[in-house]
């Protein structure tokens, strides 16, 4: 009998290591039997580690959807937030609209690179979200010519369901973070301008933590590709 166990305790020691491994938290990554050109991994974002797990994403699918989004049809350099970010909420929002917001500012500050995302201690923010009955979305950003936003104000209909308002709340929110634009990649994400998701996807955190962890407010479309190309190949 002690000899059985003997010849079993090097294979029950490998499975128990097996269990125990690290999870993937390597950043954009590319799946190693794929080619560079065809496939980036996906990720999923965990706020409190920071981790990411990988799927694969078409590479294809994923430039477009950042250059539409960042660039739309007309824009010609990188635009995005280096001050702090300080928000505030006016007019008839629920407590259910407050935590959206406040759960939204958390995991923002969690990509690295963001300048920060508070609530205005004096409701003077530079973010002002405005809920009122019977409105239309409303989004109305300030940049200066270095391509820095300086403030964006949205409104918010006050009178839709919770679902309806949260889901408004991420896509306007990912907008004001310098994704300004929809886009017509085939991928999830609050900016597919067909069917958007209601929360920000796994491809929305990979453009944030391109745009905030690679790119400066003014660098041009080519740099910004040729940027997002390195960041996803782990270079």
């Amino acid at each position: 009998m002690a000899l059985i166990l003997l010849l079993l305790l090097p294979l029950l020691t490998a499975c128990g290591a097996a269990e125990s491994e690290e999870p993937f938290s390597a950043k954009f990554t590319i799946r190693p039997e794929e080619e560079p050109t065809d496939v980036y991994y996906d990720l999923t974002y965990n706020e409190e580690t920071r981790q990411l797990r990988s799927d694969a994403l078409d590479a294809a699918a994923v430039r477009t959807l950042f250059a539409q989004s960042l660039f739309g049809d007309e824009g010609k350099t990188a635009i995005r937030w280096v001050s702090p970010v300080r928000y505030t909420l006016t007019g008839r929002y629920t407590s259910e609209d407050a935590r959206t917001v406040s759960d939204l500012a958390a995991s923002l500050r969690h990509i690295s690179g963001f300048p920060d995302m508070r609530p205005s201690a004096d409701d003077e923010g530079n973010l002002r979200i405005h809920f009122e009955p019977s409105a239309e979305i409303v989004f109305l950003p300030a940049v200066d010519e270095a391509g820095r936003i300086q403030s964006v104000q949205i409104t918010i209909p006050s009178d839709w369901d919770t679902a309806k308002r949260s889901a408004a709340l991420h896509r306007n929110l990912m907008r004001a973070c310098g994704f300004f634009y929809t886009s017509s990649a085939a991928l999830d994400s609050v900016l597919s301008g067909e069917t958007p998701s209601a929360m920000l996807s796994d491809a929305d955190y990979l453009l944030l933590e391109t745009l905030y962890g690679s790119i400066e407010p003014g660098d041009t479309k080519e740099s910004c590709l040729e940027k997002l190309d390195r960041d996803l190949r782990g270079e």
